[in-house]
């Protein structure tokens, strides 16, 4: 639970391509090996890049993550300055 959790999980989807292939084929699966909130599970499963902001996502992991889902730039600012 918490930022160092939250961080943990997008930093692995990042840089792990195993942990990442699984992730897009079963999220649940990945994300329940981590110590998150429900909240923050649904955030990293409907992308709301806004709430994971604001709970603790670091701009520098965070926005890699973002960008393996294809967001561009402009919206990416957008939902984090809320």
């Amino acid at each position: 639970m918490g930022a160092y959790s939250l961080n943990k999980v997008l930093r692995d989807i990042n840089r792990n391509p195993g942990i990442r292939e699984e992730f897009f084929k079963s999220k649940d699966s990945v994300l329940d090996r981590y110590d998150l909130t429900d909240e923050e599970k649904r955030a990293i499963r409907e992308l709301d890049i806004g709430t994971l902001y604001r709970s603790g996502a670091h701009g520098l992991i965070l926005r890699p993550f973002t960008l393996l889902h294809q967001v561009p730039e402009p919206d990416y600012l957008k939902a984090i300055r809320g």
